[in-house]
């Protein structure tokens, strides 16, 4: 049996409604969705009627998730090239007709803080993300939404005023902002990331630099005929696996904050950060 077969048999059971020849039914993947946040945007953009793709990098506890919701599983480690080339072509093979929604939620925040911790962080938060929506862009259809879970910790204030004006440069591209992700790691290495301007939180660096990446994005795909919004969500602070029982918000609030922006009408915004549908500061 070819692994399409195999792996997709379970699947097309899970999400029963869909058959071949049906009206386009339309399909959302979600990022780093095993748990937490990502489950409940799964669960709730189901109840809406879309396909979804639940993507995890632990294969075994993203079926669990699946087979659970009523989902299509595809692995998925967004800090890995090779796993993101090989979820863009199976995404391809399995549903040519394109995809209607892609939320980035996979997502890391480790304790510590060293050149480990800034630079893994940034990789998954920041540069996983770029990955991601860069192998699946081609593959969004028109008025295609696509939504960066990102956070207020990433708050610009907490950056100096110089880097503060780097990242609000109206002309600040893909490649500059990379370097100054990259520059941020390297500072942390050398022990002057305080001195460079830099907060001590891999974290909020690496949502700061997917909020730019939001906006980014957002400006150079303006002329994109495809009529693309892509936009940047801050859940809040939710009880999840992440966020602890402590936090102030139930998980079904934060991913309805999420879902929001994932269902947005053809006139709706891009290239913001929003909480609860309203804009957000960072």
């Amino acid at each position: 049996m070819s692994n399409r077969s195999a792996v997709g048999a379970a699947d097309r059971l899970a999400n029963r409604d869909y058959a071949p020849g049906m009206p386009h039914r339309p399909l959302a993947l979600v990022t780093g969705a095993n748990r937490g946040l990502g489950r409940e945007v799964c669960r709730q953009l189901l109840a809406r009627g879309y396909f979804v793709v639940l993507t995890a990098r632990d294969e075994a506890s993203g079926r669990a998730a699946a087979g659970a919701l009523g989902a299509e599983f595809l692995p998925l480690d967004v800090a890995d090239p090779d796993s993101v080339a090989a979820l863009a072509a199976a995404l391809r093979d399995r549903h040519p007709d394109g995809l209607d929604v892609l939320v980035c939620n996979a997502g890391v925040a480790m304790d510590g803080f060293d050149e480990h911790v800034a630079r893994t962080t940034v990789d998954i938060n920041f540069f996983g993300v770029a990955r991601t929506v860069d192998a699946l862009l081609p593959q969004l259809r028109d008025g295609g939404r696509v939504v960066f879970v990102s956070s207020g910790v990433g708050d610009r204030n907490r950056l100096s005023a110089a880097l503060r004006a780097a990242l609000d440069a109206p002309d600040l591209s893909r490649e500059r902002l990379a370097g100054l992700m990259n520059q941020f790691v390297a500072d942390v290495r050398a022990g002057r990331h305080t001195a460079a301007g830099w907060p001590t939180s891999a974290y909020a660096v690496s949502k700061i630099g997917a909020t730019a990446l939001t906006h980014v994005l957002a400006r150079d795909l303006a002329g994109d005929p495809r009529q693309l919004r892509i936009n940047a969500v801050c859940p809040g602070w939710a009880r999840t696996d992440m966020g602890g029982p402590q936090a102030e918000r139930s998980a079904e609030t934060g991913a309805a904050s999420i879902v929001w922006a994932a269902t947005l009408p053809a006139d709706g915004p891009t290239g913001g950060l929003f909480r609860d549908g309203e804009p957000a500061a960072w």
